[in-house]
């Protein structure tokens, strides 16, 4: 039986549904992104995992005991927010060993825990600290190392990087990374941001409008894309979808997968250049579709332009499938 297992999940919020039948699966040891826009419905998923609400229907099974009506505090888990959640009167030794305080595990144990935690996360020097003179990559590794001392298997993230610049952001994600493997933490990470999930995680669960879109590896959402959905949520930018004369289908393709080449005619609206690449927008065929060309492309509007793509690279869609 899976680590963290989901059945049936169901959760009304007067007459919205705000989450419609989540079955999902998770071993020990993975990490698990829950990725989506904005009210998808994966924070409230995260919630209920943690159990800080009670679903309309369903069950949560967390290693082979069922914890659907089981209080936040039976479950046995740690949770990192997106808000740090410091108490600004204490230390950082003190806000990282205060839910270790509150359950009375012995002082050499909490200086124990306190000393490996800090040790992991850079935090050695600045125990005596408040939280008020720590930068706030600073205040992210004391969130954490508050859920490390607690040593449950399981953690549960909500967005913990969102308040980081995007230098910081991408530096905490491989810390973050590095520490779930070396502690076999199973995580349960929640974001809208596709990077910290294609970069991090071992699975995504990709959801829309209260429902599982996907669930796979990073490669396998961005290779086989099951729905519109998913083929335009993942991928910067997002995977064009067209409508071929004489088709049926909504045909897809990445912006990365096309080139300049004998082909299709197409018009040329405007240019970005990136530095590594340049993104080109065209018409075809009437319609908008984005070019991914690397280096430099000097094209100005109102240009022609070629275009070709493999075979390899085109994904077919149902005309009706598009708003799934």
């Amino acid at each position: 039986m899976a680590y963290l297992r989901l059945e049936g999940l169901r959760q009304h919020f007067g007459d919205h549904d705000v989450l419609r039948g989540i079955d999902l699966d998770i071993e020990r040891g993975e990490f698990i992104a829950l990725l989506g826009a904005s009210g998808c419905g994966k924070t409230t998923l995260l919630r209920l995992i943690a159990g800080l609400d009670a679903p309309t229907d369903g069950h949560i099974h967390l290693d082979g005991r069922d914890v659907t009506a089981l209080d936040p505090a039976q479950r046995m888990l740690s949770m990192v927010f997106q808000s740090y959640a410091l108490f600004p009167h204490l230390s950082v030794a003190d806000n990282i060993v205060f839910g270790l305080r509150a359950r009375k595990v012995a002082r050499d144990e909490q200086a124990r825990r306190l000393q490996h935690a800090a040790e992991l996360l850079g935090l050695s020097a600045l125990l005596a600290r408040k939280p008020g003179a720590l930068s706030g990559g600073q205040k992210q590794r004391v969130a954490l190392a508050r859920a490390i001392v607690s040593q449950h298997p399981l953690c549960l993230m909500d967005e913990p990087l969102s308040n980081l610049d995007a230098q910081l952001r991408a530096e905490m994600r491989a810390e973050l990374r590095k520490l779930q493997q070396q502690l076999g933490l199973t995580v349960v990470y929640v974001t809208h941001d596709q990077v910290e999930a294609m970069s991090m995680a071992d699975r995504i669960v990709l959801m829309h409008q209260g429902q599982i879109a996907q669930v796979g590896t990073p490669a396998q959402l961005y290779d086989q894309p099951a729905t519109p959905v998913v083929a335009r949520f993942i991928g910067q930018p997002p995977m064009n979808l067209i409508r071929m004369p004489g088709t049926s289908t909504w045909l897809g393709v990445r912006p990365e997968h096309i080139e300049l080449a004998d082909g299709h005619a197409a018009v040329v609206m405007r240019t970005e250049y990136h530095g590594a690449d340049t993104l080109i927008e065209v018409k075809l065929h009437e319609q908008p579709l984005l070019v991914r060309h690397p280096g430099r492309v000097a094209v100005s509007p109102g240009a022609g332009l070629m275009l070709r793509w493999s075979a390899e690279h085109e994904h077919r869609f149902a005309l009706d499938a598009i708003s799934q």
